[in-house]
């Protein structure tokens, strides 16, 4: 946690300069601050955003950590290498070009992809439709890259130009669209149960005993409340066990959920007790 929260403070205080050194060069003279110096700040700036972008989609608990560490150490090698090319093109010379700039452009076709695949993955919906638009996004973008890169390594892949063309089309516009339609879903969907009643008000009072001060206090079920001698912040999550398609199991005897099929965790099964 730590970890990430440097990182972050450091992607954030590389953004604002960008936007300081930005603004200072609309207001000074012209030719106060080098265009080298204003296109290192912007490179920067735009990859320490895309940083945050990532950090802020990365899953927790280390789940898809190899596309993590591919999509970051793309992301950092290619604006390394424009970095370079920035400020040592004239002494690379024109015929070494090549070297730098298909790395360059390679590396960000592969962190761009990671980073895709970073933000659509954990999106979940138990609905099959999404999780049909959500392989879609996933494997358009993976031909969109895959047809990007074979173009920057084999020039001749371009011989075919209008077909290479089109195809590159149509799987970035279906990589755009699925995408956000991926994204539009896991975010207006409704939740599983939230159009199932609950089986009594989930907010109830309850006692407890403060785990700070021992004392016996009172809170509201389902609600932040507080402890009335210490002011400890309590909150006492209820939640009735339900299928991921929903479905109330309470009182529940079968090992399958009767509305969707899928197998029911022993854990989740209703037990009279």
């Amino acid at each position: 946690m730590l970890k990430k929260k440097l990182i972050l403070q450091i992607f954030l205080s590389l953004v604002a300069f960008a936007m300081f050194t930005g603004i200072a060069a609309v207001l000074l003279p012209s030719g106060w601050i080098d265009d080298e110096i204003l296109a290192t700040i912007f490179i920067t700036g735009a990859y320490s955003l895309a940083g945050i972008v990532i950090i802020a989609a990365a899953p927790k608990h280390g789940q898809l950590k190899w596309t993590l560490r591919i999509c970051a150490a793309s992301l950092t090698l290619s604006m390394l290498i424009f970095l370079i090319l920035l400020w040592f093109d004239s002494s690379i010379g024109y015929e070494y070009d090549d070297y730098f700039w298909k790395p360059a452009f390679i590396a960000l076709i592969l962190g761009t992809t990671a980073a895709h695949r970073l933000m659509i993955i954990p999106l979940t919906v138990p609905l099959l439709w999404f999780r049909i638009i959500k392989r879609t996004a996933l494997i358009a973008a993976a031909i969109t890259a895959f047809i990007m890169i074979t173009g920057i390594i084999n020039e001749d892949f371009w011989f075919w130009e209008e077909l290479i063309i089109n195809l590159l089309a149509i799987s970035t516009i279906i990589t755009a669209g699925s995408s956000i339609a991926t994204g539009a879903i896991a975010l207006f969907a409704p939740k599983p149960g939230d159009d199932e009643p609950s089986s009594f008000d989930t907010s109830i009072p309850i006692n407890l005993t403060c785990p700070r001060c021992q004392s016996t206090t009172q809170a509201q079920s389902n609600k932040d409340a507080r402890c009335q001698t210490c002011n400890l912040k309590i909150r006492i999550q209820i939640q009735e066990p339900r299928c991921t398609c929903g479905y109330l199991l309470y009182q529940l005897n079968a090992n399958t959920c009767p509305e969707c099929g899928k197998k029911t965790p022993i854990s989740e099964q209703w037990t009279n007790q």
